[in-house]
């Protein structure tokens, strides 16, 4: 018998991919555009950077360390939460731009053991449902209330923007000052 992972407070069935990730890594950002182009609607982003990405991404991290991750491996982004009918199936570490391996984990079945991956590699640690089952209700509960998907690339582009107006400033008073001073 499979033991299976109900989800109180939210509806998981929806993603296979919940990723923790912070805004200034370049892995996060391109993990984050490749699930957007290649599985829209099936992945949900979380920034550690924001309070419910810091909150959730440390029950993570603790469940690793529990199970024997190195502190090093628990502590890196982007770490990806790979699910199947709202049960988790498998966390992948690091950046992996390969559908083939995307698609082979999610159709993998829920087992009540979740394999750790770094990179597209198998570690030796297996992470269990009971680990995760406090990361997974919460994380329920704020889908449902966030829906649609809270961080998508406008958030990224008003970072850009904002840092291409301030830099536009510093010029222009640079050369103001040289000319007129």
């Amino acid at each position: 018998m499979v033991n299976t992972l109900i989800v109180v407070g939210g509806d998981l069935t929806n993603y296979n991919f919940v990723t923790f990730g912070s805004k200034t890594c370049p892995h996060c950002r391109n993990l984050h555009d490749f699930f957007s182009k290649n599985y829209q609607g099936r992945y949900y982003f979380l920034w550690v950077e924001d309070s419910d990405g810091s909150r959730l991404f440390y029950e993570l991290y603790k469940a690793e360390v529990k199970h024997g991750l190195s502190q090093d491996y628990a502590y890196a982004v982007p770490q990806t939460l790979v699910l199947r009918d709202g049960a988790p199936i498998a966390v992948v570490i690091g950046e992996v731009t390969d559908v083939k391996f995307w698609n082979q984990l999610i159709s993998g079945e829920a087992t009540g053991e979740i394999p750790v991956y770094l990179g597209s590699s198998k570690y030796s640690v297996v992470l269990s449902n009971e680990s995760l089952a406090d990361l997974l209700s919460e994380l329920g509960k704020i889908i449902q209330t966030q829906t649609p998907q809270p961080s998508d690339n406008a958030s990224l582009n008003l970072i850009g923007l904002s840092l291409i107006v301030v830099s536009v400033a510093a010029l222009l008073l640079y050369i103001v000052k040289r000319v007129f001073l």
